[in-house]
């Protein structure tokens, strides 16, 4: 009997002890997915950052150089052959990051603000609006609001603005 009452007590500590760990353990867990989104939010503010001068050094380009649509797609080609693998430098991507720069750039108050929403949601906003107004709209609600992708594209359907 000893033997059976000394294993109850110890499935109770064990028991115990696992509850009591679980609450620090959570802990840990939140503090991980916190400095999850703090880096991916660090990381989304850095790209859409080299977007930006993407966007402003083939703005110069253009006018300056006379750039066109084939030297895009030669840049494009020159940065996959340098950089095997890296997504996202597409001559259409390139052409976007284009436009993003062209739109936002005569309204310095925004500039800080368009760091904080992701690439994503920026392409979403700047393909299904018109008018400058209409995307400063989208694009100050979506910050404010915290709007992910789908709830952005959910808002611009039901047309908010």
């Amino acid at each position: 009997m000893k033997k059976g009452s000394r294993a109850k007590s110890t499935t109770g500590i064990i028991k115990r002890e696992s509850s009591s760990h679980e609450s620090a353990f959570d802990e840990i867990v939140g503090m991980i997915e916190q400095s999850r989104q703090r880096a991916a939010k660090a990381v989304n503010t850095v790209l859409v950052d080299l977007y930006w001068r993407i966007g402003e050094y083939l703005a110069l380009r253009i006018e300056v150089d006379g750039w066109g649509k084939g030297t895009v797609q030669a840049l494009s080609a020159h940065v996959q052959k340098r950089q095997p693998g890296l997504r996202g430098f597409s001559p259409q991507n390139l052409w976007r990051m284009r436009q993003f720069f062209e739109i936002w750039r005569n309204r310095p108050k925004l500039s800080a603000s368009l760091r904080e929403l992701p690439w994503t949601q920026h392409m979403i906003i700047l393909g299904q609006t018109k008018r400058s107004e209409e995307q400063e709209f989208y694009l100050r609600l979506a910050i404010r609001e915290r709007w992910g992708k789908r709830e952005l594209e959910r808002q611009l359907r039901a047309a908010l603005f």
